[in-house]
């Protein structure tokens, strides 16, 4: 869950802004405390050069000063005992600058001692000068700033991730307005809002939403209408159908007004896009009613329900779908037909399967289309496309997706997920 957080454009945006903010502004205190180290360096080469010429004015002075316990002049001998050439170590950036502001021919040694020490031989001197290395803690140390820059850190995301949060509002509020459109459900106007891109892509997002709205009515009006026109003359065929003397053309021409009429009903179907405000109901209930409706009309299915009460639907939806699919299984399938339900990591499965011959792998991406008929192996009398094309809109509009799969063993398989516990 945490990574599905950070996965998000406002995780992205986050964790982009925090890094970028903490990287700054660590490097600034990076860079200050590397100033304050060479500023530290600068005092104490200053004072040092202070304390020698104090030593030296000591020493000329007549009678000489007496001279603190860390500070002596001694020969070279001495000098040789106790001291060696700098080497390194902590104290050498400030020994090669102090060397740098001495007279030119000054020889240098370091005693590394508890305190330790410089030996001085300035070219006008015939003694070396022993004195303390002097290190001047000033300006105050970094580790103070640590917490003042933590809390401008912290502000400065806060307000960061508040504007990042608005930014990436418009496209979340298009994301679940594109699941909607995907679901077939009506999606509301979005509010123009945000950079002049994103308002951009708003705007031309609900101009797109408003002409599929209207081409998708159009189409269903025109369906309904033909739907609807063809019923009276369908009533008049079949009227005259009776009416004939011969009673082979009678039942002929009865069997075709049949068909148009199932062609017709299924124009109706697949028109019906209004989403449904019933209560879900149980799947596995409803399926066992619906078997035994299907047992009256002669339709033997074989029941394998697994999902429990959690899994719930529209009526009216699941009753459209199993009924369209189990009418193409018997029309273009064989028997038996299984339906089975069972619930999966994903959410819930609804299986219908026949044992017929499939369909081609390469006509799965269109048969979901509407008035899509593989004829003529998949064609047949009374139906004109729409069957997978009405299930594949029910399923999206249920919130669910849906899957044709050839069976290894033979036989058509379709698999529809539906990824909560109420698919409605």
């Amino acid at each position: 869950m945490k990574l599905r957080r950070i996965d998000t454009l406002f995780g992205r945006i986050a964790l982009l802004i925090a890094a970028v903010l903490v990287i700054s502004h660590f490097s600034w205190l990076a860079i200050l405390r590397m100033d304050r180290r060479q500023q530290q360096v600068d005092y104490s080469v200053e004072q040092m050069l202070f304390q020698l010429d104090s030593i030296e004015r000591a020493l000329d002075a007549r009678p000489p000063a007496n001279l603190p316990s860390l500070v002596e002049t001694a020969d070279t001998a001495s000098a040789d005992e106790h001291a060696t050439v700098p080497k390194g170590g902590r104290s050498r950036r400030l020994v090669e600058q102090f060397i740098a502001r001495l007279p030119q021919g000054t020889e240098v040694r370091l005693e590394d001692e508890t305190t330790p020490r410089i030996w001085i031989k300035l070219p006008s001197r015939e003694d070396w000068i022993a004195m303390p290395i002097l290190w001047v803690h000033n300006p105050p140390p970094d580790n103070r700033l640590v917490p003042g820059v933590m809390l401008v850190v912290g502000v400065a995301i806060v307000f960061a991730l508040l504007i990042a949060w608005q930014l990436q509002r418009p496209v979340r509020d298009m994301a679940n307005a594109a699941e909607l459109l995907s679901r077939q459900r009506e999606v509301p106007r979005l509010r123009e809002r945000g950079p002049h891109e994103l308002r951009q892509l708003i705007e031309r997002f609900n101009r797109m939403v408003a002409d599929l709205a209207r081409i998708d009515q159009e189409r269903n009006t025109m369906l309904a209408g033909i739907a609807h026109d063809l019923k009276t003359p369908l009533a008049r065929l079949r009227l005259r159908a009776e009416m004939l003397a011969d009673p082979k053309a009678a039942a002929g021409v009865t069997r075709d007004v049949d068909s148009m009429q199932a062609i017709v009903e299924q124009f109706l179907s697949f028109a019906q896009t209004s989403e449904s405000t019933a209560r879900p109901v149980p799947v596995d209930r409803r399926v066992n009613e619906l078997a035994a409706s299907l047992a009256e009309q002669e339709r033997q299915v074989v029941l394998s329900l697994g999902a429990g009460e959690g899994f719930r639907m529209i009526a009216t939806q699941l009753d459209r779908i199993i009924g369209n699919l189990v009418d193409n299984a018997y029309a273009y399938g064989k028997p038996p037909v299984c339906i089975a339900t069972t619930r999966t990591p994903d959410g819930y499965l609804l299986v219908v399967e026949d044992h017929g011959e499939g369909i081609p792998e390469a006509d799965k991406e269109r048969v979901t289309l509407p008035f899509v008929r593989l004829d003529p192996a998949r064609g047949g009398n009374a139906h004109s496309g729409l069957g997978l094309a009405i299930v594949d809109r029910l399923v999206r509009q249920a919130g669910g997706k849906l899957n044709l799969v050839n069976a290894h063993g033979g036989g058509f398989r379709v698999e529809m997920l539906f990824g909560g516990a109420t698919a409605a």
